[in-house]
């Protein structure tokens, strides 16, 4: 996108150019498809952030805050990974119905903070259509976990 400068220089000649040669014409740093690529990076980090916040809450919700994150820090203290194995002995000793879908969705998000380092590679973080992809695993991954989450609070509940 181009445009002129709105600042007229008395001095210029009529095609714009200033006495030194240089173009009075504004170019845009960022073009479009660089705010389109720059939206699809924050969809990633967002994607991210939700999928470790809900395996953070399954957690919590698994322990009855036991772990009490606060005390160990904000979120981010401990790796997704981490987490992940945390969520793996917890819902285990807390005799978690599907176990089995729970081990497999903990598996399958092993891979996430891979996924989200795409946005560094060089290959990756220029290719939109790979880009739309990890926001779209990220997203699936999150949803398999909320809804093993509130499948286990309903359980609960019609258990009490």
């Amino acid at each position: 996108m181009r445009s002129r400068s709105t600042l007229q220089s008395t001095v210029s000649d009529p095609v714009g150019r200033l006495p030194n040669g240089l173009s009075s014409t504004i170019v845009a740093v960022k073009s479009a498809s660089e705010r389109g690529r720059a939206e699809l990076i924050r969809d990633v980090v967002d994607a991210y952030r939700r999928l470790y916040g809900s395996v953070q809450r399954f957690v919590l919700m698994l322990t009855d805050d036991q772990l009490n994150f606060a005390s160990v820090g904000t979120s981010g203290s401990h790796s997704l990974n981490q987490l992940l194995s945390i969520l793996a002995e917890q819902a285990k000793a807390a005799a978690f119905v599907r176990l089995r879908d729970l081990k497999a969705s903990i598996e399958e998000a092993r891979s996430a903070e891979q996924l989200r380092d795409a946005i560094f590679s060089d290959a990756l973080s220029n290719d939109l259509a790979a880009l739309r992809k990890v926001v779209a695993e990220l997203e699936r991954l999150d949803a398999a976990f909320i809804g093993l989450c509130v499948g286990h609070v309903l359980d609960r509940h019609y258990r009490t």
